[in-house]
């Protein structure tokens, strides 16, 4: 054998599994696809700019995320908050509204009835106990937007929670089961409020400073540009191959790849029932995330919006040459982040006598590695394949 374990990854579950693996007293080896570590995070400077900004995932919430809390304590890791913005859009309803409340006082009763019928449902799972394909769940895994149709919610609160949703989860309401929504708000406590207040944290130096410690204490050959293209697993262990051809053998192997790039791979013997059907079924996430260089904002900026090609915007910095904003739409098909025109266009639909200077983005939906963002379990999904996964 090369190695006693072979990574295939190398993004936060990919170097932390090689690092408990070293820990274990495991050679390893770890096998990358990209030219860089960190996986569907990407932490680099926004063109033009000396300012490092997160393209892919960026927030963390410790008190509700053990795991991660632990890698955070354990590097040392500071943490830093989004700005308090100054400054609101609510697109809702067909209106738009620049009050600090999203939405008006006639709805307040219906919208805390609204987040006492969510916060209900959401404690019927025992999160974390099994997987969430438990008994008894099997009315929540429908679409979000026809679950939320059930408990009367008022138009404007209606707009307000699926954009909601919708951002968190990188898809339409209509593609992602209301039971994987619903059991963050059960991981956050069964307290939706308490989530949608809590994700405001993000790395002090960035998700790179993580992962690159993650890697150095690690302590594995990590091979970059090394796609693989096939494993093959037999009872003395397993034979990785990669796309040019080089094959490494070890005890085991480890993939920890995204869902949705698993129909690529030639695995031998095939995958589980489980992991097959997601592998040619995908999941939903295929979030637009967006940044814009602007100017004239008046303040630290937050907007949220249903009928908007931006879900969700918001100042994460402020630079002397404008506020750098971030955004996140559900749709590459709404939104092509590629096209720094039409992302100004959906700036500007919050923020009209904006000075757009710049925009940038990563489309990972169709990056190779990720071919979407991040896991969203389509309606029906969770009842056939939580367990098996």
């Amino acid at each position: 054998m090369d190695y006693e374990a072979i990574v295939i990854g190398a993004g936060f579950s990919g170097l932390t599994a090689a690092r408990d693996l070293h820990d274990a007293g495991r050679s390893v080896l770890v096998l990358e696809g990209r030219d860089r570590l960190g996986g569907r995070t990407w932490y680099r400077p926004y063109p033009g700019s000396g300012k490092s900004i997160e393209y892919g995932g960026t927030w963390v919430a410790p008190r509700w995320q053990p795991h991660i809390k632990a890698e955070l304590e354990r590097y040392s890791v500071g943490l830093i908050e989004s700005p308090v913005p100054s400054q609101f859009a609510w697109s809702l309803g067909g209106e738009m509204s620049r009050a600090p409340s999203p939405l008006p006082i006639e709805e307040w009763l219906g919208f805390e009835q609204a987040i006492r019928a969510i916060d209900n449902a959401a404690s019927r799972i025992r999160f974390g106990e099994e997987p969430l394909d438990q008994r008894g769940l099997e009315d929540l895994d429908v679409p979000f937007d026809s679950w939320l149709r059930g408990i009367e919610v008022p138009p404007k609160t209606r707009d307000f929670v699926m954009a909601w949703a919708g951002f968190f989860f990188g898809a339409p309401c209509s593609e992602v089961s209301a039971l994987h929504i619903l059991s963050w708000v059960a991981g956050f406590e069964n307290s939706a409020v308490a989530w949608y207040v809590a994700v405001s944290e993000k790395l002090a130096h960035g998700t790179l400073s993580l992962i690159n410690s993650l890697a150095e204490d690690s302590g594995a050959e990590i091979r970059l540009s090394a796609p693989v293209a096939a494993v093959e697993s037999r009872d003395d262990g397993v034979t990785v191959t990669t796309r040019d051809g080089q094959a490494h053998t070890a005890g085991t192997a480890v993939v920890a790849t995204p869902v949705n790039t698993w129909h690529e791979l030639n695995m031998s013997p095939p995958l589980g029932s489980a992991k097959s059907a997601m592998a040619a079924e995908r999941m939903a996430g295929h979030a637009t995330k967006i940044w814009a260089l602007v100017r004239n904002v008046g303040g630290n900026f937050y907007g949220v919006g249903w009928d908007t090609k931006i879900k969700w915007l918001a100042t994460e910095y402020s630079t002397p040459d404008g506020d750098l904003l971030v955004g996140f739409g559900t749709s590459p098909q709404e939104l092509d982040v590629t096209d720094g025109n039409a992302v100004a266009d959906a700036v500007r639909e919050f923020l009209p006598d904006a000075e757009v200077v710049s925009t940038d983005a990563h489309d990972w939906n169709a990056d190779e590695f990720s071919q979407g963002t991040w896991m969203a379990y389509r309606p029906g999904q969770v009842m056939r394949h939580a367990s098996g996964l």
